[in-house]
């Protein structure tokens, strides 16, 4: 029986360790452009790797295009949204 009060103890401790070092982390400057910049990267990779696939594809099927330009319009509007909001600071 202690044994489940130490491992509910320290489980506590460590979500409550968690929950203030993200607190601490995201409620800073810094944490908001690094969210902004990792949006550029993964909304840029959407857009190329779509786009290469488009390319270099040789089955002229709607359904494997249509994902793709799907791909193309998500990466398009995370890169918007991110730049947006980099652009405010």
């Amino acid at each position: 029986m202690k044994k489940i009060y130490w491992i509910l103890f320290i489980v506590v401790g460590l979500v409550f360790s968690a929950f203030t070092v993200t607190c601490g982390v995201f409620d800073s400057h810094l944490a908001d452009l690094t969210i902004d910049w990792l949006a550029f990267i993964a909304g840029s990779f959407l857009v190329i790797e779509a786009l290469h696939k488009i390319f270099t594809s040789k089955s002229p099927l709607l359904r494997d295009q249509l994902f793709r330009a799907f791909r193309v319009v998500i990466g398009t509007c995370v890169f918007t949204i991110h730049l947006l909001q980099f652009m405010r600071y």
